[in-house]
């Protein structure tokens, strides 16, 4: 019954999170694009054909993101390997804070990893390329920062695990 209980506690949990973060998502959507659930909206002019430097900073955009979320999907494995050693070895749980949090930095990341590239995408349809765009400046920033998070707390936890085994 207890088992029953957690679980759907946990189910419910989840379920929260997602809506909040998808209310989010819609929010930041009417604040920054003036309407909700449109990102872009047909030009009645011509498209015009991106220059090279123009391609250049895509395939940039595209390529810093692609590398950041590769190292944050490394970071979540690394931490779910230091939480599974751990949980094995039945040592104590005092410095698993710095886990979570370096398990919040890494799924930060890769949100905003996700972010950057719905606005890059919405750049290419609006035909309106600047890696100085302030809207994807935010998110790649707040991609990059929070995965520089992540790795300091999961530094935080692997160096208090090593100097715990040491003491035992």
């Amino acid at each position: 019954m207890s088992q029953g209980i957690s679980r759907a506690r946990f189910y419910s949990t989840v379920s929260a999170l997602v809506l909040a973060v998808w209310g989010l998502q819609v929010f930041m959507y009417q604040k920054v694009y003036n309407a909700p659930g449109i990102i872009f909206s047909e030009s009645p002019t011509a498209p015009t054909i991106p220059s090279d430097w123009q391609k250049m900073s895509i395939q940039t955009m595209t390529d810093t993101n692609r590398l950041l979320t590769s190292l944050a999907t490394a970071l979540l494995g690394a931490v779910g390997l230091l939480i599974g050693n751990k949980a094995q070895e039945a040592s104590d749980r005092r410095h698993m804070w710095a886990a979570l949090l370096a398990a919040i930095g890494g799924v930060l990341s890769l949100y905003f990893g996700y972010v950057g590239h719905l606005n890059l995408l919405a750049m290419i349809s609006n035909r309106t390329f600047s890696a100085y765009d302030p809207v994807y400046q935010f998110s790649s920033h707040a991609q990059f920062y929070s995965l520089l998070a992540g790795v300091i707390f999961l530094a935080d936890f692997a160096v208090h695990d090593l100097n715990s085994e040491k003491a035992t």
